[in-house]
């Protein structure tokens, strides 16, 4: 009767393990709360490469070490969203839980120094129009 247990209590703890190692490894897909900005860096001080929608799944490459702050893509551009802003969009328990909730758990990286910064969006050139002042009849 022994000789039966051990296998299947093996066998038990790799069926507990499969989901967790499923859900850690890889970027997490996550939906946006809000009208989002994307910035060139973590803060608010960086310059905004691009606005994503209500409800617009980004993929979060990794957070900061308190997950205020994602490095995430979005429409083949790669910048830093609030994780404030973050539900996670993947399968299981965590599912529609934000992001700082729910990062340690799904396997998020996080950043502790040497986070990447993006580059400026390229700058808007509009075509020059000489200035006629008004005339006076």
């Amino acid at each position: 009767m022994t000789l039966i247990r051990l296998p299947l209590a093996i066998l038990a703890l790799c069926a507990m393990a499969w989901p967790a190692a499923a859900q850690s490894g890889g970027p997490a897909i996550a939906y946006t709360t809000a009208n989002l900005n994307m910035r060139a860096g973590p803060g608010t001080n960086y310059p905004v490469i691009t606005t994503v929608p209500y409800g617009g799944a980004v993929t979060v490459f990794g957070c900061t070490a308190n997950f205020s702050w994602c490095d995430a893509a979005f429409a083949n551009t790669k910048g830093w969203v609030s994780g404030r802003y973050l539900n996670y969009g993947g399968g299981g328990n965590y599912y529609g839980r934000p992001i700082p909730n729910a990062g340690v758990y799904i396997g998020v990286p996080r950043y502790n120094r040497n986070y990447p910064i993006y580059r400026r969006p390229p700058a808007v050139v509009r075509p020059y129009r000489p200035y006629y002042p008004p005339r006076r009849y």
